[in-house]
């Protein structure tokens, strides 16, 4: 007895795609064929789902390091004003320039990947840059237009909007900060 093997074709191995990735195997031939290998969908897979929300993220998160960033000392007062104890606001201030500077080098290679043809996501982080760069834009606004800008949304001053948004963030999560204490997991 002798086991005959027979050569496989085209057909064997559309058959084999088939069973193995069935949303693969639907795909039109020319659109498999052409396709780069780098490449891991369609156009529908590389467009951004939400990029307004990634461009409110990087505008955030860009103003709030421009704004400690020109305002160190409005930064200590209000971690003091939340119940930072006075010894660990050095080390927190130390943190914040850290991020900041951790920022910039993560905004500039979002800047690389929005200009690599081959990279993916480029929407997102092009949503990052866009809401950087409108934050580099608002930040160098006139003091009287940014003041009727807080005027406007009901603060009185920048470190009103913060303590807001610390206000609602603590209803939401419901974390009191000023009874965190540090741990060790070290003996005595």
């Amino acid at each position: 007895m002798r086991h005959v093997q027979r050569k496989q074709d085209r057909n064997d191995f559309n058959a084999r795609i088939k069973r193995l990735d069935p949303a693969f195997a639907r795909t039109p031939a020319k659109t498999r064929d052409e396709r780069q290998p780098w490449e891991t969908g369609g156009q529908s897979f590389r467009k951004s789902s939400r990029p307004v929300i990634m461009t409110g993220v990087g505008f955030g998160v860009a103003l709030a390091a421009l704004f400690s960033a020109a305002n160190p000392e409005t930064v200590q007062s209000l971690l003091v004003r939340w119940g930072w104890p006075l010894e660990f606001v050095h080390y927190a201030m130390n943190g914040i320039t850290l991020a900041v500077i951790g920022l910039i080098v993560f905004y500039l290679a979002n800047a690389l990947r929005v200009m690599n043809p081959r990279a993916t996501g480029r929407g997102n982080a092009a949503g990052l840059v866009v809401g950087a760069v409108a934050a580099i834009g608002v930040s160098s606004l006139d003091q009287s237009h940014l003041e009727v800008g807080l005027q406007y949304a009901g603060f009185d001053s920048p470190a009103d909007a913060v303590s807001f948004a610390q206000a609602k963030t603590a209803e939401f999560a419901s974390i009191d900060w000023t009874s965190v204490v540090t741990v060790s997991s070290s003996p005595k």
